[in-house]
């Protein structure tokens, strides 16, 4: 029974790249298959992870990622997009599909790694300790990052390092952040150690195991802390930031907004990246089917994103600086602002109305795109961790408590983001002018919310005065002859800030494991590395 159930689940995972005729996501050998006649090979090996990358992700990113990251971090408003609607006002409910979907996909990512570590362990053979710890840590840093959304998102939750033990008991206790925190660096360093400097486009390396590490750092710092960061924290994350900016070789992208077409995939500056696959269902992204404004804009029957789009809160961001067009206009259609990857067989496509929509990840026809778009189909990947990141990272975590730093590098890799948008650089920093950074160089990529949970950490009251001062719902106009304008008519009902941060388990598995509304219980660790 056991030997059937690995077998029904390695199958669902191969389903990531069958029919893909590409070497990252090659095809797996036909014939009968059984998992003790697996992972044989490299080539076998590498095929057991690729799911990692795309499939095992997609119910978090198909709706649930925009709403998390951009919605609910003020970045998005979705008047007639109900699950939308609820995240940026703060009314989700344990109902709420997006977010059981996304739980579902974080902790998805978890089994399918976890059962890969377990059948390279049990089954492999005929490969090198090397070649099977490098698959093994591929899947530790893709259950790290689902832990790490976990954690964020909903605090305690439960940490599921065997699997196998769900089939004789599913009713797993929740788990404090602390021991989660613990989990998800334990994973990382396994990562760093066992990962590539160089690999397959589109592969994790070991400088994103460092990124992400800091990332982790710099969010743990804060937690439970009242008014300043752990200092230990933040210079661990500055240790792995700054060994990314300065040993890793990789450089931004030199044209902001090429990172968002299918044909500047995978360039150095992508740390780790989803890999959608046009044509595979489950495996594809259907963004632009939900965020694009028109069926005129995909070319296709979708474009369904005509009662959503950017907030007031940032296209305020980037009024700031008025000269950050260039990131602004990758990021948001405005009026009267010519696209010509749009549309190339018209010409180009220039936007016409009041009301800005979402630009990032929009990306045309298919004619565009060499005939790979479809209804509900694009391939454009999805960032979880660039380079620019990292660079704002590091200056973050070298600013630590200070109010103020003129620190070389903090100065250094924070004007390379802001000289890449065509902006002048800095002489000293501010944690508000990191924000700020932050904000538009990452906007609708599913990231302002955790940088509002790494803030919640350590300063409540603050963040929570952000979040309450957003003019969240608000109708406005940006266009060349008024500019940026707020109407006058306030939202009915106001926005509430929530008295806590995290969101509720979804009612589905709080129903099936009572133990997920009981205190966390501390988790047992191994002695394994």
């Amino acid at each position: 029974m056991k030997k059937l159930s690995y077998i029904f689940i390695f199958m669902l995972a191969c389903l990531a790249f069958w029919a893909c005729g590409d070497e990252f996501l090659n095809r797996i050998p036909e014939g009968e298959l059984t998992v003790d006649s697996y992972y044989k090979s490299e080539k076998e090996l590498r095929q057991a992870t690729a799911p990692l990358y795309n499939v095992a992700w997609f119910q978090y990113n198909d709706k649930a990622a925009i709403g998390l990251g951009d919605a609910m971090g003020g970045n998005i408003i979705g008047k007639w997009t109900t699950n939308l609607f609820m995240f940026y006002r703060f009314t989700v409910t344990s109902l709420n599909s997006d977010l059981a979907n996304a739980w579902k996909a974080f902790y998805r990512v978890v089994d399918q790694s976890n059962f890969v570590i377990y059948n390279i362990n049990t089954y492999s053979s005929g490969v090198t300790e090397d070649q099977k710890n490098l698959a093994i840590g591929e899947a530790r840093f893709m259950r790290a990052n689902a832990y790490f959304y976990l954690v964020r998102l909903w605090g305690p939750v439960m940490i599921i390092e065997d699997t196998n033990k769900l089939i004789t008991d599913f009713k797993v206790p929740l788990n404090p952040v602390e021991d989660v925190y613990k989990f998800i660096i334990r994973d990382l360093m396994y990562s760093i150690k066992h990962l590539k400097k160089t690999d397959d486009p589109g592969r994790v390396t070991q400088w994103s195991a460092k990124g992400m590490l800091a990332k982790v750092y710099l969010s743990y710092s804060g937690y439970g802390q009242d008014g300043a960061r752990k200092q230990e924290l933040l210079d661990s994350a500055a240790y792995y930031a700054g060994d990314v900016c300065k040993n890793s070789g990789l450089v931004l992208h030199p044209v902001y907004k090429e990172l968002f077409m299918t044909q500047h995939e995978n360039t150095p500056e992508t740390l780790f990246a989803l890999q959608w696959v046009y044509g595979t269902w489950g495996a594809q992204n259907t963004f632009q089917a939900y965020y694009a404004y028109s069926s005129e804009i995909t070319g296709c029957t979708d474009g369904w994103g005509g009662g959503c789009g950017p907030s007031y809160n940032l296209a305020a961001e980037f009024a700031r600086e008025p000269n950050d067009t260039l990131r602004r206009n990758a990021t948001m259609f405005i009026q009267g602002n010519y696209y010509p990857e749009i549309n190339k067989k018209a010409g180009g496509t220039t936007f016409v109305l009041t009301n800005p929509k979402i630009k990032k990840y929009i990306i045309g026809t298919p004619d565009d795109n060499d005939g790979n778009v479809a209804t509900m189909q694009t391939g454009i990947n999805s960032y979880i961790l660039r380079l620019s990141d990292v660079y704002l990272m590091y200056a973050e975590a070298l600013l630590g408590n200070n109010a103020t730093t003129n620190d070389a590098d903090a100065l250094k890799y924070f004007n390379k983001v802001r000289t890449r948008a065509g902006l002048q650089p800095k002489t000293a920093l501010t944690w508000d002018d990191i924000f700020h950074e932050r904000r538009v160089e990452l906007g609708l990529e599913a990231q302002l919310w955790y940088d509002i949970v790494r803030w919640h950490y350590y300063q409540p009251t603050q963040s929570e005065s952000f979040i309450a001062s957003q003019n969240r719902d608000y109708d406005f106009t940006w266009d060349k002859t008024t500019g940026l304008v707020l109407s006058t008519t306030k939202p009915d009902p106001e926005i509430t800030v929530p008295a806590n941060i995290y969101l509720p388990i979804p009612e589905g598995d709080a129903v099936q494991n009572p133990l997920l509304s009981e205190p966390p219980v501390p988790y047992t660790f191994s002695n394994e590395e």
